[in-house]
């Protein structure tokens, strides 16, 4: 019988760092999730291509969305923060309401965008 090899873990060293990146979504509507993450996904895959958007290492932070407060964290690797925030910057319409994305903050980590 044959065993199987278990994978390595990498390295701290040799990881991507990771961002979050905490925004608040203004709207005269309140939006909702799936919406927001298709226009999300559907307008980074148009502005950077499936190539440009792998390498954002861009993943949206489901179990963080705040339906109340209409607020969203995202990840991403710490060399794409800018290309992120801008875009986002690109979403002016959420099915027929217009939106704005307001950047709250930018962390290493998801505690430190939890406020004191």
């Amino acid at each position: 019988m044959r065993q199987v090899k278990k994978l390595k873990i990498v390295l701290s060293t040799l990881r991507e760092k990771e961002r979050y990146v905490k925004f608040k979504i203004i709207s005269q509507e309140p939006i909702i999730y799936s919406d927001l993450e298709d226009a999300i996904l559907n307008t980074f895959l148009d502005f950077y291509g499936e190539q440009g958007f792998s390498s954002l290492s861009f993943w949206i932070m489901k179990d963080l969305y705040d339906e109340e407060n209409q607020t969203l964290v995202v990840r991403c690797n710490h060399k794409s923060v800018s290309q992120v925030i801008a875009g986002l910057g690109l979403i002016s319409r959420l099915g027929d309401s217009r939106v704005i994305f307001k950047i709250l903050k930018v962390s290493g980590s998801i505690k430190g965008l939890k406020p004191a």
